[in-house]
């Protein structure tokens, strides 16, 4: 059972990872339609600075997909009262390193385990 501080914490966490989607959504709006402009332009650009360009924005979208899923996924974990409970250990992440990273889905401890490529 959550408690009261925790329930606040969570709610918090919520409204910080809402509005960071929102945020992402709408910077990953704008690379798409940059992404349409370039080729609208496709002539008027060097092939090859219109291709370094493409793959920039590319590679942006895609770091914003996987953020918007990461963001997704706490959401979801916080629908399902899982929220905060590391998916390696099933121990609690910790409140300042929730604080710091509201998608998280590992405490510091694995996380750290699974950067170094261990089997956290």
């Amino acid at each position: 059972m959550l408690t009261e501080i925790e329930i606040v914490h969570n709610r918090i966490h919520m409204d910080r990872l809402v509005k960071r989607r929102d945020r992402i959504s709408a910077r990953l709006t704008e690379l798409n339609a940059q992404l349409r402009q370039l080729e609208m332009d496709a002539l008027t650009y060097e092939e090859k600075a219109a291709q370094s360009r493409r793959n920039l924005l590319a590679y942006l979208a895609n770091f914003h997909r996987t953020e918007i899923d990461q963001v997704d996924s706490a959401l979801s974990r916080m629908t399902a009262g899982r929220y905060g409970v590391c998916l390696a250990c099933n121990g609690r992440v910790e409140p300042d390193w929730l604080d710091s990273f509201p998608e998280a889905e590992f405490c510091s401890t694995c996380y750290r385990i699974r950067e170094r490529g261990g089997a956290g």
